[in-house]
């Protein structure tokens, strides 16, 4: 098995220091990618490789289907997790119109990143009834960092909001989205 801590080492000692590069938005981009993976790993793990009858047929291929969609959204979100932290560091450096250019950007993200939450929450509902019990922690896990990933993106807007005088239209409904989450 391989080392990863040494791969994260820079990463998190620099999300430690005082400095604009990288934070929170990167971070929710981050935890967003480290739910969707487990999910994944959920959704492979309870593929039944040898179908014995149709049921398992179908349940696989709804499982695969579901596991190139979250794949997708991985894909689309993993570059986030530098790109936001390049333009926050952009905002902290420039004023005026160029600012709110690069406000506008890293706004544009996390919307991206809530929108690609609800789409993997919903479609790791849908899938649930599949997963193997043997797997079924891994599955619950992600799930919880795709809710984190979300409520990221909720204060990560109200942020801007409260420090650049923003307002953002999607923050109600991201919230409403959460609430339901968090019943369900």
């Amino acid at each position: 098995m391989r080392s990863y801590r040494l791969k994260f080492k820079a990463y998190l000692d620099d999300l430690g220091k005082r400095k604009a590069s990288p934070g929170g938005g990167s971070t929710v981009a981050l935890a967003f990618c480290l739910g969707v993976s487990l999910l994944e790993k959920a959704v492979s793990y309870s593929l039944v490789l040898k179908p014995k009858n149709f049921g398992q047929g179908q349940r696989n291929k709804k499982l695969r289907k579901g596991l190139e969609v979250l794949k997708s959204l991985k894909k689309k979100i993993y570059p986030c997790i530098d790109r936001d932290s390049v333009i926050f560091a952009k905002i902290m450096a420039n004023q005026g119109a160029r600012r709110r250019q690069f406000i506008q950007q890293s706004e544009k993200i996390i919307i991206q990143l809530a929108d690609s939450s609800q789409k993997a929450f919903l479609l790791a509902k849908a899938l649930e009834s599949g997963i193997k019990k043997s797997i079924i922690s891994d599955y619950y896990i992600g799930l919880e960092l795709i809710k984190i990933a979300l409520l990221g993106s909720i204060l990560n807007l109200e942020a801007n909001q409260t420090m650049f005088g923003r307002k953002n239209r999607y923050i109600n409904k991201f919230k409403k989205a959460l609430e339901k989450w968090q019943r369900s």
